[in-house]
């Protein structure tokens, strides 16, 4: 039991050496911070303290892919971020600007923005034909009635079928043409997202958080030999999964997904979800026991279901490739030697295993 006296204490001591957050906090004293959150709330305000510009660019794209054509208030953006609308004015001011929807400042994280994105172009390039179609369909007017105020009613009428008419004709049909086209091309692809936004809300619960780790050192790095490769991967899951503890403990869902992929395939290929319940889905590709075991031991007070895919090394090369991750020949194979995937006697309330080849077939 940690004392009111000992928590200041360790409060005093790690802003001394400003290294004062809810991780180093519940490591000093010994437990976990979801204890620490249920006896000492006081402790959210480090992590309101410590929200940095990506923080909420991060949060702003998260909420614009549920509703992409919203513009959001500055209550709902702090709400979203466990903040108070007094600090995030004092702190975000200079980010008002990217509330609105057409902001470019949104990286194209997800296929539905991508979509949508197209969609507006196809719509502007339709706009494009119809008034070019237009000013056409004028010029050619302009032209043959200038010809036919020097002739007489007779030829008027003969001048409308003659040569001219038919290749103002001719050109207001492809026009036409042209128009028809992108509009079935934007029509297709509102489809597209439709059936995306059938596939988000699978099973009819409401996923009110994905969070999953970050790879970009990886990425970045150059010459990085195996070893350091797997020390980058390591730290990038700690992160994630501290992280998911903090946003599981503020957020309260009813239900939690660790959900496995083992680098093989996207949360669009999980098989099922919950038919009603807010969840929290944490995608991590973590093999160590130890930490997934860590994790479900500080969450205990939560229903946690464990899903995994089945992989292999051809899929982890694949999947690699696909998402641009330079991971070595090497690495993967001592991945698939070490990976253990979740058990029931692990502390979860479910285990489900799934093939992605088998679902995508």
């Amino acid at each position: 039991m940690v004392s009111r006296k000992v928590f200041e204490q360790a409060i005093t001591d790690l802003s001394a050496a400003t290294n004062l957050s809810v991780s180093a906090l519940a490591k000093k004293l010994g437990v976990s911070r979801a204890w620490l959150y249920e006896n000492f709330p006081e402790v959210r305000d480090f992590s309101q303290n410590s929200l940095t510009d990506d923080d909420v660019i991060v949060a702003l794209e998260k909420m614009r892919a549920k509703r992409p054509r919203d513009k959001f208030t500055i209550k709902e953006v702090s709400e979203h971020l466990g903040t108070t609308r007094q600090t995030f004015s004092k702190k975000f001011k200079h980010l008002f600007k990217y509330l609105a929807p057409d902001t470019s400042v949104f990286a194209q994280s997800s296929i539905e923005e991508s979509l949508l994105l197209n969609v507006k172009e196809l719509e502007r390039k339709i706009s494009e034909l119809t008034e070019e179609r237009e000013i056409a369909l004028k010029t050619k007017e302009d032209e043959i009635f200038s010809t036919l105020m020097r002739k007489d009613s007779e030829e008027f009428e003969t001048i409308k079928t003659s040569t001219s008419m038919k290749r103002l004709q001719d050109q207001a049909e492809e026009h036409s043409r042209l128009a028809r086209n992108t509009a079935k091309e934007s029509a297709e692809l509102r489809l597209e997202i439709t059936k995306l936004k059938a596939k988000e809300a699978q099973g009819g619960c409401e996923i009110i958080s994905h969070i999953k780790p970050d790879y970009s050192a990886i990425s970045a790095a150059k010459n990085a030999t195996t070893k350091d490769i797997h020390k980058m991967f390591i730290e990038a899951e700690r992160r994630n999964l501290d992280f998911a503890e903090e946003i599981i403990v503020e957020s309260q869902p009813d239900f939690v997904f660790l959900f496995q992929p083992f680098f093989s395939c996207d949360r669009l290929s999980i098989p099922v979800l919950p038919l009603s319940g807010k969840v929290v889905l944490v995608e991590s590709n973590i093999f160590r026991e130890d930490l997934r075991n860590q994790f479900v031991k500080n969450l205990s007070g939560f229903v946690i279901f464990a899903i995994h895919a089945k992989t292999s090394l051809a899929k982890t090369k694949l999947w690699a490739r696909g998402a641009k991750i330079p991971l070595d020949e090497d690495f993967i194979s001592k991945i698939h030697e070490q990976i253990m995937p979740p058990l029931l006697e692990d502390g979860f309330s479910t285990v489900i295993c799934f093939d992605p080849a088998r679902l995508m077939s």
